[in-house]
This record gives C-alpha cells, sequence and structure tokens, in this order.
C-alpha cells in the first residue's frame, strides 16, 4: 500500500513537473504582438491582468517580455518599481537588446529613482547601444523600414553628453587627481573617481560630440540632422560657418520627418 503510494505521489509530481516546464515553454513563445498589447494596457491603464503576463512570461525567459515590463515599471513613482524595472532591462540589454540599452542610458540620465543622475552609467549603455550603427548598415528597425533604429537615438544623446561633459572627466580635476596619485596621496584613487562620479559635469569634447551626431544624422535620425544644421550656422562643435551646409542638413531634417510622418 505505502509502495503504491508512494509512485502515485512520485507520478504526480512529475506530472506537474511536466506541466510547468511546458508552460514555461509555451510562454517563453509568446509572440511579441500580444506581449506590446499587454505593455501598452499596463502603462495606459495600469491594468493588473497585463502586469501579471509580462512578469509571468518575463520569468519563463523571455526577453521581450523583460523589456516591457522594464519599460512598464520604469515609468512608476515608487522607487521599489523602478529597481526592478531597471534589473529588467538589464537582463535584455545584457542579451544585446538596443532598445533596453537606450532605455536604461535615459534612465540613469535623468535619474529615474529619485537619486542623482548616473551620468557614466548611461553613457556606458548609450555606447553599447550605439555599437548597433557599426554592426547594421540598415538605418530603420521597422516593417516599413522608417522608423530609426535605437542606436542612432543612442548616439545622438552620446553626442549631447559629450558636448556638455556629463560624466566625462578631463581637464583641471582630472590633472589634480592624477598629481596627488604620483605624491601617494591617501585619497589619491578617490579623487580620480570623483572626476568621472555620478552627476559629475566638466567642460564638452566638441570632437566626440560632432562624431556621435554625424553617426546619428548618417542614421537618418531627425533631430541630429538639424543639430547639424544649427551647428553650421552657427560656427559650433569647431565647424565653421557653412549656409551651404546649413541648407543641406535642414532638407535632410525635412526629408527625415517626411519618412517618419507618412509610412
Amino acid at each position: 500500500m505505502k509502495r503504491a503510494i508512494t509512485i502515485g505521489a512520485t507520478l504526480c509530481v512529475a506530472m506537474c513537473v511536466a506541466v510547468c516546464a511546458a508552460g514555461a515553454f509555451t510562454a517563453a513563445r509568446t509572440p511579441s504582438r500580444d506581449i506590446d498589447e499587454w505593455r501598452v494596457r499596463a502603462l495606459s491603464t495600469h491594468d493588473w491582468t497585463s502586469m501579471t503576463k509580462l512578469r509571468a512570461v518575463s520569468w519563463a525567459g523571455n526577453d521581450t517580455a523583460a523589456l516591457a515590463l522594464g519599460t512598464v515599471l520604469v515609468a512608476q513613482k515608487d522607487d521599489a518599481s523602478v529597481r526592478e524595472g531597471i534589473g529588467c532591462l538589464t537582463r535584455s540589454a545584457r542579451s544585446g537588446d538596443t532598445d533596453a540599452q537606450l532605455l536604461l542610458g535615459r534612465v540613469f540620465f535623468n535619474s529615474a529613482t529619485g537619486q542623482s543622475q548616473d551620468y557614466v552609467q548611461s553613457r556606458a549603455c548609450l555606447e553599447r547601444a550605439a555599437q548597433s550603427l557599426l554592426r547594421a548598415p540598415q538605418v530603420s528597425d521597422d516593417e516599413d523600414g522608417h522608423a530609426p533604429l535605437a542606436g542612432a537615438q543612442a548616439a545622438y544623446w552620446l553626442s549631447s553628453i559629450h558636448r556638455n561633459g556629463y560624466g566625462v572627466a578631463h581637464g583641471f580635476r582630472r590633472r589634480s587627481a592624477l598629481a596627488r596619485t604620483r605624491r601617494g596621496t591617501r585619497h589619491a584613487a578617490g579623487a580620480i573617481s570623483a572626476c568621472q562620479c555620478v552627476g559629475y559635469r566638466e567642460r564638452g569634447d566638441d570632437a566626440q560630440a560632432l562624431r556621435w551626431l554625424r553617426k546619428s544624422a548618417h542614421a537618418e535620425l531627425p533631430e541630429a540632422n538639424l543639430a547639424l544644421a544649427i551647428a553650421y550656422r552657427n560656427g559650433e562643435l569647431g565647424l565653421h560657418r557653412d549656409d551651404e551646409a546649413y541648407w543641406t542638413y535642414v532638407k535632410e531634417t525635412l526629408h527625415d520627418y517626411k519618412h517618419r510622418v507618412q509610412p
């Protein structure tokens, strides 16, 4: 009798494990359109059912769901939800998702957690996202071929970061830190870290800003082409004033916006 009960219990456990595994496998293969629908509902109406579905599918190993869940959570007001969202986005970003890398960069830049901005973390995430411009020759990532790549947007943000010196340590403070290091000052290492600390701002680097701006403009991001037009008009970012180049980039901007509104 005991042996029969033991065998029955073992079979019951095995069946439960098989059912859970089958459910996880099915959840992991959830279509992207369903995940996107749940994301929209969770963002617009705070739908609890949609959030539960996103959590379940994300737990099953679906990175698309992890990105969608992270997008919803970082938009919340409480720190716990934002931290959970950052965890979801980090997981998706590590799998190579450019959208997750871009969103993480924005979250760290804008201090979504209610803390000080982390410009260094932001720049690192955005640089990973911008690398997609070097890997992919295509200009767009939607089925119609018009929407800008997340990499182009990341490059545009990097241009602003370098132009304004957010989290980019160079200049007097870095030289002072290095000098204290050579003298063996007790807190020299900490002083060097302070040069690239959270929320630290130094003078800008026009060369790097222009480099990233050109990459973004080449990927047909209208904001980038407009920024280049203004730079040529005003002689900024180390460029000489050039009316012909100004009008060229204005036309490129209009062309890009036309693609954005007319699929």
